[in-house]
């Protein structure tokens, strides 16, 4: 067995870089980088007529639109739909935005052809060649940031995002500002960064201990733990489960299961120990909680009343994470744009702890590895040299390979 074929020591970094075969964490590393390009790409789109409906299409659309719909809220101006294929009744009134899985995706394909054809408003985000760019013809949004679309989660809720602020329904953020703070994320989650300093190895550790139980505490939460499952099992081949705030609520049984063994314990109680003989599935529950400026007295207390139920759970949330610049908005769009920079710094974090556990447990690297939708090569004008130098060789300080 190869050094690179053997599973990877969590707290030896020359042990994670030469387990990382498919060159996972450099990648990861790119979510800045990834910010800039998609937000560049969009810069000088005009605005556009308020839709009827805002329809994302793709085999992950839903985890996707979940996480615009979370941050959007209760407020939006029209409805922001996630699904599978592009649904019957979309038409010229509505606003289509496609999200290829890979370069021969036909049904991605035929969604961006039947969309225009219907006279919808079209971005279709997908490779330069192939079926689904033969049918976007000018609607073609190509990757300009080459990393496989397990990773490009920050790139399409730039995307999503731009569009939605074009068509009146977000506020468009202050994408420089975020991809600053994602270089700074990268950066403390770099292979070499001290175990308990590393944002990400910990909660890796934590995961790969037992099935992992993702529990969101309100609506940016639940929609980020569903981005987390599904990072999770195409990075890591880790099956997770998801409990939204309203199924925890519902869940005394699971709950539970991940509360101390011995309440009798008390303060001397170790909730990461080995529970030894305790029969049953062993789980490694994660409390997730979306950016505070969208939290609520209601969502306070459930937050603190699980915090309460699960002692046992790894804690996720906007407290943790740098503060956005100084370019944000004040007043009615404060909470929507500290909401995306608090949501896709959430989204790296996780993206991280996946390649860290999939590194952990030998998981075979995804199938589009490396490039993803892009071109080799294109990534250096976008990546801050300050947090992965180009190009990535060994002789430079810093270096990720």
């Amino acid at each position: 067995m190869t050094s690179r074929d053997a599973p990877a020591d969590l707290h030896d970094p020359a042990s994670l870089t030469a387990a990382d075969a498919g060159s996972l964490l450099p990648s990861a590393a790119l979510a800045g980088a990834q910010v800039r390009s998609a937000a560049e790409q969009l810069a000088g789109l005009t605005a556009l007529d308020r839709p009827r409906a805002f329809v994302v299409v793709g085999a992950g659309a839903t985890v996707d639109a979940a996480l615009l719909i979370a941050l959007i809220g209760e407020q939006a101006q029209a409805p922001v739909v996630g699904a599978a294929s592009l649904p019957a009744w979309v038409g010229p009134l509505d606003v289509v935005v496609v999200l290829a899985a890979g370069i021969d995706d036909m049904i991605a394909s035929r969604a961006a052809a039947v969309a225009a054809r219907r006279g919808a408003a079209v971005f279709v985000r997908s490779s330069a060649e192939g079926p689904v760019a033969d049918a976007a013809g000018g609607n073609l949004l190509e990757p300009r940031v080459s990393v496989t679309e397990s990773l490009a989660g920050p790139a399409r809720l730039t995307l999503l995002t731009s569009v939605a602020a074009a068509a009146g329904l977000f506020p468009r953020p202050d994408f420089d500002g975020v991809a600053e703070l994602l270089d700074a994320m990268a950066l403390a989650c770099h292979p070499s960064s001290e175990f308990f300093v590393n944002p990400s190895l910990p909660l890796a550790e934590h995961l790969t201990a037992g099935t992992p139980l993702l529990i969101g505490t309100d609506p940016v939460a639940d929609a980020l733990a569903g981005y987390a499952r599904r990072s999770l099992g195409a990075l890591a081949g880790v099956a997770a489960c998801v409990l939204t705030a309203g199924e925890a609520a519902a869940s005394p049984a699971v709950l539970a299961r991940t509360a101390p063994p011995d309440a009798a314990a008390g303060v001397f109680y170790d909730p990461f120990e080995d529970d030894g003989d305790e029969p049953g599935q062993r789980i490694s529950p994660v409390l997730l909680s979306g950016p505070s400026t969208k939290a609520t007295a209601e969502t306070s207390r459930f937050s603190a009343a699980l915090d309460a139920a699960v002692p046992r759970a790894f804690r996720i949330g906007r407290d943790e994470l740098p503060e956005p610049g100084a370019a944000a908005p004040t007043g009615p769009e404060q909470a929507e744009v500290e909401g995306f920079a608090s949501t896709v710094l959430l989204m790296s974090r996780l993206d991280f702890t996946a390649v860290y556990a999939g590194l952990a447990t030998r998981a075979r690297p995804p199938a589009d590895v490396p490039d993803g939708l892009g071109r080799p090569g294109r990534n250096a004008q976008h990546v801050s040299p300050a947090v992965v130098p180009s190009p990535w060789t060994e002789s430079e300080p810093g270096s990720w390979s």
